[in-house]
């Protein structure tokens, strides 16, 4: 029974596209406005990420997210469309670290909040093979990841007797953005109406001038007078921009409307 319902749902979307394909160009819907939920669900795990570390201790770790994507494109002819696409993921992680005050020989807390986010503006190119549902998607745009630190670090160094150090710290690095993805565009209309978007893709970023890692040990040397190790810095700060806030495996669920 589940494998009729599936081979059924298969071939009413190749009718779909069929119908789609013998339709005039001249009377198609050529606008087609999107709300992309993928970063949406990444922000939603940030959000409970922490939580879930933390558990129901009062101390720890917590986390919240917030993600967005929205495209607008139009239909140039039945093979070829193009695209723009704005999309934002934000993430702010609270740690909090314990230390002793010196002058008072009491145990005391330091809390040190961590703010990373991302923004992208993107032009894509697509080719709908046989003018239907299926779709190639090429991308160029530029993209921006910020990242910042307030509060507290507890630093465990000599001159500081392991009492926190105040840091206001706040980072940014743009990057040349590139990327592909194939998909389905399926309009539940006979031309236009509510549509669902579904794509699997991969970008990457080249970026541009000092790297977040390089730019955070300066500054941290600079203000605080902290020795940081700066290759562990751009190793981690790189693996977060490769695969989650610039780069990296990309799920489209998009919601719209074609007219």
């Amino acid at each position: 029974m589940v494998k009729k319902n599936l081979v059924m749902a298969v071939l009413a979307v190749c009718a779909a596209g069929a119908a789609f394909a013998q339709m005039d160009f001249e009377e198609m819907a050529k606008n087609t406005v999107t709300v992309d939920l993928g970063p949406t669900m990444t922000g939603a795990f940030f959000g409970t990420f922490g939580d879930m570390l933390a558990g129901n201790d009062e101390e720890g770790l917590r986390s919240s997210g917030l993600g967005i994507g929205a495209q607008y494109e139009r239909q140039l002819s039945e093979q070829f469309s193009v695209a723009g696409r704005f999309a934002y993921l934000g993430t702010g992680v609270v740690m909090s670290d314990t230390y002793t005050d010196s002058t008072t020989n009491t145990e005391e807390s330091a809390i040190l909040e961590v703010d990373l986010a991302s923004f992208s503006i993107e032009g894509h190119v697509r080719f709908y093979p046989s003018g239907g549902n299926f779709f190639a998607d090429g991308m160029l745009g530029f993209a921006n990841m910020l990242v910042g630190f307030s509060g507290q670090i507890v630093e465990k160094l000599e001159h500081t007797k392991g009492e926190p150090l105040d840091t206001n710290i706040s980072v940014s690095q743009g990057f040349l953005k590139l990327g592909a993805k194939v998909g389905w565009r399926i309009s539940f209309g006979q031309n236009g109406g509510f549509t669902f978007e579904t794509a699997l893709g991969y970008s990457f970023g080249i970026g541009i001038g000092d790297t977040v890692g390089q730019q955070l040990a300066q500054q941290m040397k600079d203000k605080m007078d902290a020795d940081i190790d700066q290759d562990s810095f751009d190793k981690a700060y790189g693996t977060i921009e490769n695969l989650i806030f610039i780069g990296g495996p990309r799920l489209v669920l998009g919601l719209g409307y074609r007219f």
